[in-house]
């Protein structure tokens, strides 16, 4: 992987971790989830100062990132959920991001923000 191919690294919340968002990832998360392109101050803040992170119900190497969004006529009372991954070497990064307005059953918290 190169620079090139990274489109943005963020500082994760739970651990301080170094996680990045790679180009061809956010390309394709973007075709089907508009909102990380018009939202992505709030894909930033579920990252990086996440009100919970809860260990994916179907995945063991993900956590599900998640931060408050009140705001907006077509997203109202939602959160934004980032999913990241443990890949090689203990790296993580960022698979998908989108709204959701309910939790997915399953779930279980693993950190919540003081």
């Amino acid at each position: 992987m190169t620079l090139s191919q990274i489109l943005h690294s963020f500082t994760e919340g739970m651990k301080k971790r170094l996680v990045i968002w790679l180009k061809i990832g956010y390309e394709e998360v973007r075709d089907d989830h508009p909102e990380v392109e018009t939202h992505f101050e709030v894909v930033k803040t579920a990252i990086e100062d996440p009100h919970f992170v809860k260990l994916d119900k179907d995945y063991g190497d993900r956590n599900n990132y998640y931060a408050p969004f009140s705001g907006g006529r077509d997203y109202p009372n939602h959160h934004m959920k980032v999913v990241i991954e443990k890949g090689w070497f203990g790296k993580l990064r960022v698979i998908t991001a989108f709204f959701v307005d309910h939790f997915k059953t399953g779930e279980t918290i693993i950190w919540t923000k003081n």
